[in-house]
C-alpha cells in the first residue's frame, strides 16, 4: 500500500531535491531543509507512519536504541550526552526519507537520484578548482574535509556508473555522463584518499563487469580522468610529492590500531559511551595530526561506542540493504527503471560502506544523511514492487 502524506506531496519532494543539492555545498542549508523535512514528518497521521516502517526502519531503531542506551550507560557521560543534539537530525532524517520517498512514484525517485549524481559532479568541480587555484592542499568542498568530500563523491561515483540507460531521455546523455564520472573521479584522486581510490576504481571495474558501461565509455572516463589529475598535479604538486616520498605513510592509522588492540576487550557490550574517543584513547601523544577525534573505521567507532550490540545492530541493517538490493536485482529482470535506481543505490551504498573501513559515516553529520538518503530510496523502490 502506497504512503500518502498529509501535506502536498510536492512539498516534500523539493524539500528533499534541496537536501540532495546542498549536501557539502553548504551545511547550514542542508540542515535547514532536512529539519523542515523531519517537522513535516513528526505531523503526519500515525497509522501512514506505521505503513512506511520497514525492515530497514526496525533494524535501524534496534541501533538507536542500542545506541541511546550506550549514552544512558556512558563512562562519560558528559561527553557522550553531545549525540542528543549532534545524532538526532540522522535519526529522524532516517524515516522521514523513508516515508517520504514511498509517497513518491518511480519517475520522481529517478529523477532524485539523478539531481544527487550530478550535484555531486558540481561539488567535485569545486573541489577540483580549488586544488588547481591551490586554495587547498588536497581537494575539498566548503563546508567539509578531504575525508568527507571523498567519501561523498564515492556515492555519487556509484550512482553516476549506473545510470547506463538515458531514461530521462536527455540529449547527449552518453556524453554528460562520461564527463560528470570522469570529473568526480578527478575529485576523489585530488583528495589524495588512497583508499577511496582504490574504491572508485574497484567500482569503475565493476560497473563495466556488469555491463552498466559499455568498453569505450570506460576507456573516456579514464583518459579524461588521467588528463585532468595530471594537469590538477601540475598546478599543486605539494602533497602528491609527498606521497610519492611517504608511499607507506599510514595517517596515523597504525597508532589507532595498535591502541584499538589494547582496550579491545574492556567495555564489550555496550562500549564506552559515544563520543568518548579522545577520552579513552591510549595513545594520543603519538600522533603526527593532533587533531584526530575519532576510530577512522566504522567498525571500531560503533564497537567501542556502544559495544557488541551496537555493531550486531549495525551490521544488521548494512546487510539487509545489500541482502535486499541482490535480490531485487535477481528477480526484477523486466524493470529497467527501478533496477537503475537499485544499481545505483548498490553502488553508492558499497562505496560508503567499504570507505567507512578508513574513515567512516555513520557518525559523520553530512555523510549520514547521505546514508539515509540513499536506504530510503532503496525502500521505497522495494515498497512498489
Amino acid at each position: 500500500m502506497k504512503v500518502t502524506s498529509r501535506f502536498n506531496s510536492n512539498i516534500s519532494y523539493f524539500l528533499i531535491i534541496a537536501v540532495v543539492v546542498s549536501f557539502l555545498l553548504s551545511l547550514a542549508l542542508l540542515q535547514l531543509f532536512a529539519a523542515s523535512l523531519c517537522l513535516l514528518w513528526i505531523f503526519e497521521k500515525w497509522n501512514e507512519k506505521k505503513n512506511a516502517f520497514d525492515i530497514f526502519s526496525k533494524v535501524f531503531l534496534i541501533y538507536l536504541v542500542v545506541r541511546l542506551a550506550a549514552l544512558v550507560f556512558s563512562e562519560f557521560p558528559v561527553v557522550s550526552v553531545q549525540i542528543l543534539y549532534k545524532e538526532i537530525l540522522f535519526y529522524l532524517c532516517f524515516f522521514s526519507f523513508s516515508f517520504y520517498l514511498k509517497a513518491l512514484d518511480v519517475e520522481k525517485i529517478k529523477t532524485i537520484v539523478y539531481y544527487f549524481s550530478f550535484a555531486s559532479a558540481v561539488i567535485a568541480l569545486i573541489g577540483i578548482v580549488r586544488f588547481n587555484l591551490s586554495i587547498v592542499e588536497r581537494a575539498e568542498s566548503f563546508s567539509s574535509g578531504y575525508s568527507t568530500f571523498s567519501s561523498y563523491l564515492l556515492t555519487g561515483f556509484g550512482c553516476m556508473l549506473a545510470l547506463s540507460e538515458n531514461v530521462k531521455k536527455i540529449k547527449y546523455f552518453e556524453w554528460l555522463r562520461i564527463f560528470a564520472a570522469a570529473i568526480i573521479l578527478v575529485g576523489i584522486v585530488t583528495s589524495l584518499g588512497r583508499t577511496n581510490a582504490v574504491i572508485a576504481a574497484a567500482m569503475l571495474i565493476a560497473s563495466l563487469l556488469l555491463k552498466r558501461m559499455k568498453l569505450l565509455q570506460f576507456i573516456y572516463i579514464v583518459l579524461i580522468t588521467a588528463g585532468f589529475s595530471y594537469l590538477s598535479f601540475q598546478n599543486n604538486s605539494i602533497q602528491i610529492n609527498q606521497r610519492i616520498e611517504a608511499p607507506t605513510q599510514l595517517s596515523d592509522r597504525d597508532i589507532i590500531y595498535k591502541g584499538a588492540g589494547e582496550i579491545l576487550f574492556t567495555h564489550p557490550l555496550l562500549g564506552y559511551g559515544p563520543k568518548t574517543f579522545s577520552e579513552i584513547f591510549p595513545h594520543r601523544e603519538e600522533f603526527a595530526d593532533k587533531g584526530i577525534g575519532s576510530w577512522h573505521n566504522d567498525l571500531l567507532e560503533v564497537y567501542f561506542e556502544s559495544g557488541l550490540l551496537g555493531l550486531a545492530a549495525y551490521l544488521l541493517l548494512i546487510f539487509f540493504v545489500f541482502f535486499y538490493q541482490i535480490r531485487f536485482l535477481r528477480r526484477e529482470k523486466d524493470r529497467v527503471d527501478a533496477r537503475t535506481i537499485i544499481y545505483a543505490v548498490l553502488f553508492a551504498t558499497a562505496g560508503l560502506f567499504l570507505s567507512a573501513l578508513a574513515a567512516g559515516f555513520i557518525n559523520s553529520p553530512v555523510l549520514s544523511l547521505v546514508f539515509a538518503l540513499l536506504v530510503g530510496v532503496q525502500s521505497a523502490v522495494l515498497k512498489t514492487t
